[in-house]
């Protein structure tokens, strides 16, 4: 079974609910009319749900040897087949007053179980780590709601808290729903793992599941559909399943999560990625100037087990050339270095200049960052002479795959690599000519004045002073890199190419990171001072206010100057990476979106909905 999760929903008729109380506790508790549904137990494991789950079971479980036990919210309880021990402790704290919120049993099988309540924990024989988390949540004043167990076993492990969870040895792709579900104000209550293989998971009025039997999935939908929550959910280890609900969804605020997914291109996120062949999708919003969600869909390569997630890393593409916007105003604003200044002095080396250039011509810093330069680059090359009639898209780089050689820059910088020679092809300010060569010239020239790689720059001087942990401009850096994807959705030959014109081209980064900085400089542009980051307050002003080019601040394009919805923006388009971020000072607001395939459109589509959502324009 492909992704599902419930869009049209249905009523409760025909579901199982007996009346018929279990007299177990002293003081009689009336039945309500909770639904509960089951296929493939026992007899009298189908029997005694009946039975139990008007009363609101708490806790539901199978063991791995077919025991099942069934707690209700009034202490009323039953098991066949579990542990001696657990069956006594489980009495015991019933009959204390504890409220049992969870029974589990690790697929070892054996005398191995947990059950813990609305005080503490009961246990046996599970993974350390788990045992571990488990007291820790409890530790912290946090019940735990569920404990899950993979059908493989070992150190494998869910634990569900009251408002947190963390897991270990999952299935990358349960692990990202889990995230998923929890970012739009949403809790996770419930984690189940079928013996054969898949998984479901529930947080309050939302659900999410892969490859569980068809049966129980159209369950789901129609105990959700009739406005139930799904407070229990649990697999028999012969197939079978049980779900049950004791109480109505909770009235909680609109998840704005699950309305952009459904917003894309006007279908699913998921749809969306499909007929675009894109293996992965990364998304952040900044709401207030804190991350109000993040997400992950896909995978970092088609095929393959990991999951996008919003910590992994993406190539950026020619956000590369905003970001490095930000590094260059620090170092003009310590170098004391004006923004006006000619480029040429701080390059240790020669800019050649085509024969129709003014020997007098001076490109300064400002107009390689705004693309008026008269560095026009890859389009400058036909004819060799030419000072007019260039290709208006010309200047970005093709990068080097996994079997080629890398140039140095300065190799890059004489056209010794994939791309013509820098020069200048153009009177400088005359023209506007969107150009990575130009921003070759601005990493060398970071570079010369610190002695040290653009990458080893901005770790140093941006990304450690905000937190963009999982950033770099390194070829390669060490973390874990999602791949690129060609239109057909095919993994490009190693994964990604290599860019060598970093400040252009070669930062890798995740949303996370993009939404720290956007949130910094949407700070730092409506701040009275300084506040503390790279950058002080009027170079902020400068990197955002509009320049030479019409439409453009230094490195980033603004519009709506003036207005509440005043936005600076960039996009990014590597062979196999598409990308796009934005912020909007004023609103405190903005958006990242990272994918690993090959087509525009898609991050286009899932920006607009993002936009949509939020009413941003």
């Amino acid at each position: 079974m492909d992704r599902r999760r419930f869009l049209t929903l249905t009523g409760v008729a025909g579901l199982a609910a007996a009346t018929v109380p279990v007299a177990v506790p002293a003081t009689p508790a009336l039945a309500a009319a909770y639904p509960s549904a089951d296929a493939g137990l026992t007899a009298e494991a189908h029997a005694k749900l009946a039975e139990l789950a008007p009363y609101g079971v708490t806790a539901l479980a199978f063991t791995p040897s077919g025991g099942w036990v069934m707690v209700t919210q009034d202490g009323r309880y039953f098991a066949r087949g579990i542990p001696d021990a657990c069956f006594t402790e489980l009495g015991a704290l019933l009959k204390a007053g504890r409220k049992v919120n969870a029974v589990a049993f690790p697929p070892e099988g054996g005398d191995r179980w947990v059950i813990t309540t609305d005080k503490g924990v009961s246990a046996r024989g599970l993974p350390a780590a788990c045992l571990s988390r488990i007291k820790a949540f409890y530790t912290a004043g946090q019940q735990v709601v569920d404990v899950a167990f993979p059908p493989a076993g070992g150190d494998r492990w869910v634990v569900v808290a009251a408002n947190a969870f963390q897991a270990n040895g999952v299935d990358d792709e349960c692990y990202q729903m889990m995230r998923n579900l929890t970012q739009g104000g949403r809790r996770l209550t419930r984690v189940a793992f079928p013996k054969a293989g898949g998984w479901a998971l529930v947080a309050q009025d939302e659900f999410y599941a892969r490859s569980i039997p068809d049966a129980c999935f159209k369950q789901m939908k129609t105990v959700a559909g009739g406005g139930w929550q799904l407070h229990n959910l649990a697999f028999a280890p012969g197939g079978g399943w049980a779900l049950c609900s004791r109480g109505k969804a909770p009235a909680l605020p609109a998840d704005r999560v699950r309305q952009f997914e459904n917003a894309v291109g006007g279908s699913t996120v998921w749809q969306r990625m499909s007929a675009y062949k894109t293996p992965g999708l990364a998304v952040a919003v900044v709401v207030g100037n804190k991350i109000a969600w993040s997400a992950g869909y896909g995978r970092l390569a088609a095929g393959g087990a990991a999951a996008a997630h919003p910590e992994s890393a993406f190539q950026a593409a020619s956000i590369s050339k905003a970001v490095t916007a930000v590094g260059v105003l620090r170092l003009l604003q310590v170098r004391k270095i004006a923004l006006t200044a000619d480029v040429r002095p701080h390059l240790g080396w020669t800019l050649p200049a085509r024969s129709c250039v003014s020997p007098t011509a001076e490109p300064t810093v400002e107009q390689l960052l705004t693309h008026r330069a008269g560095i026009v680059g890859r389009g400058s090359t036909s004819p060799a002479g030419a000072c007019s009639g260039f290709d208006s898209s010309g200047g970005g780089f093709a990068g080097y795959g996994a079997s080629a050689t890398v140039p140095s820059l300065l190799q890059v910088m004489n056209g010794e690599g994939n791309s013509p020679k820098i020069e200048l092809s153009t009177e400088p300010g005359a023209e506007y000519h969107y150009s990575g060569a130009g921003y070759v010239l601005l990493q060398r020239m970071v570079e010369e004045l610190t002695g040290t790689s653009l990458a080893d720059y901005m770790s140093q001087e941006v990304f450690a002073p905000l937190g963009m942990a999982g950033s770099s401009y390194a070829l390669s850096p060490a973390f874990e890199l999602a791949s690129g994807h060609t239109s057909t959705g095919t993994v490009i030959p190693g994964g990604h190419n290599r860019y060598p014109e970093s400040a252009a081209a070669g930062l890798y980064t995740n949303v996370l990171d993009l939404c720290r900085l956007m949130s910094y400089l949407n700070r730092a542009w409506t701040a009275t001072g300084d506040i503390a980051g790279p950058l002080s307050r009027a170079s902020v002003r400068t990197l955002l206010t509009q320049g030479p080019q019409p439409g453009m601040g230094r490195g980033l394009f603004i519009a709506g100057s003036g207005t509440q919805n005043f936005s600076y923006t960039h996009d990014g388009s590597n062979y196999g990476f598409k990308s796009v971020f934005k912020g909007y000072p004023e609103l405190g607001a903005g958006y990242a979106v990272l994918s690993n395939g090959n087509d525009t459109a898609l991050v286009n589509e899932v920006a607009a909905a993002v936009r949509s959502v939020y009413g941003w324009a």
